[in-house]
């Protein structure tokens, strides 16, 4: 039984257990109190008592349920012990009827037949006590036992499609996901390690012509080619990491914690982290808000001349959002993104339009402000989607 199917059934066993709850009560009222004996009460505080504790823990009585029919055989002779003095044609006939439709979302037809049987039985013998029995209630009534029985194993079947549902969904997810993730890798190889090995390359195949010419210039042009392999290395490296993902295994909150301790240990800039454990994201929208985090933290390193970061991940009324904010020397920046980036990558700074293309693909908007002495800050804001926050992972 799957995690999915496992907490629906847990749902309808509750809410099956305040139906009986509900219908036992309605009966007591119906019943003038002068009439009730503790051979009434007794099996009464019984059914109530089995009620509430399955209502209350099911993910841990379930599990005993669902091993055996027999054990709804308490239930049925509580059910019985009450309708006995109280008679089987009176308002507690229908709460008993939930026991059968337990037993069909339980165990489907391998123990409902059981259970109806023995339901069937013990309303036969209650009713053996009465004078002047209906024909027609005595054969009627005990119709709604299988029916309610059929009833939960419609529940059962429905359930379980939704979970095979679920499942095809994730797994669809996650193929898409990777699918992205490929995407993304191809992206940053062409925009770090391709561009790299390719002024490498031409750097190395100029080196036998500068060798004939000038020395001195091929000296200088293997120190290039040399210093180059080792960019290369280094940006091999950092795409390998990114393959491993940043704590995948990991909430996004864990995620965000790591990567930022991580870089604090490596700079010595002291990080102030503010998360919200309870943000969610898909996993494209995940490894991107990560990829973003890594860069505007690579950033601060070196360019801002800060001495303290703080980083804050909150899920608002409008989506998620990521926020970088350093204390360091800021810059005179435009108030326009365009105008910003532009002027970034003219000055060969390409970090800015790379994380807005990153939030871009996340379906989110990046904003940065700055000024001289009053440090940066950098904010992603991600629309709200479905599943964005969830109560527990």
């Amino acid at each position: 039984m799957n995690g999915t199917l496992s907490s629906r059934l847990n749902v309808t066993v509750r809410l099956l257990m305040y139906a009986r709850l509900l219908l036992l009560a309605m009966a007591v009222v119906l019943v003038p109190s002068a009439k009730f004996t503790s051979a009434e009460l007794v099996p009464m505080g019984v059914v109530a008592v089995i009620s509430i504790a399955v209502a209350q823990a099911p993910s841990r009585l379930l599990p005993l349920l669902a091993r055996s029919p027999l054990t709804l055989v308490v239930d049925a002779a509580a059910a019985y012990l009450v309708l006995e003095p109280a008679g089987a044609f009176g308002p507690f006939f229908l709460f008993s009827v939930v026991t059968s439709a337990l037993a069909g979302v339980l165990y489907e037809w391998r123990g409902l037949l059981f259970v109806c049987a023995l339901q069937i039985a013990l309303y036969d013998l209650a009713a053996r006590a009465i004078q002047n029995v209906n024909l027609q209630a005595v054969i009627a009534l005990p119709v709604f036992y299988p029916v309610a029985g059929c009833t939960g194993i419609a529940v059962h079947r429905l359930l379980e499609q939704f979970a095979e549902a679920e499942e095809a969904r994730r797994r669809a997810e996650v193929i898409a996901a990777s699918a992205e993730e490929r995407l993304r890798l191809a992206r940053d190889m062409h925009d770090s390690l391709a561009k790299t090995l390719h002024g490498v390359a031409l750097s190395a195949a100029a080196l036998p012509a500068w060798v004939r010419k000038s020395p001195p210039r091929a000296e200088q042009e293997a120190e290039n080619i040399a210093a180059g392999v080792k960019i290369a290395v280094a940006e091999a490296r950092e795409l390998i990491a990114g393959l491993r993902d940043e704590g995948q295994g990991r909430s996004l909150a864990d995620a965000v914690r790591q990567m930022t301790a991580d870089w604090e240990a490596t700079t010595a800039i002291t990080v102030e982290i503010e998360v919200d454990d309870d943000v969610r994201l898909p996993p494209v929208r995940r490894a991107e808000t990560l990829a973003i985090l890594k860069e505007a933290l690579t950033n601060v390193e070196r360019h801002a001349a800060a001495a303290r970061v703080k980083v804050t991940l909150t899920a608002t009324g409008r989506g998620v959002e990521l926020s970088v904010r350093d204390d360091g020397k800021g810059f005179e920046c435009p108030p326009d993104m365009a105008d910003l980036t532009g002027a970034l990558a003219r000055d060969g700074h390409y970090g800015v339009l790379g994380m807005g293309e990153r939030a871009r693909r996340a379906g989110g908007v990046l904003t940065l402000t700055s000024s001289p002495g009053n440090g940066s800050t950098l904010t992603v804001s991600l629309p709200e989607i479905h599943g964005a926050r969830e109560a527990v992972r």
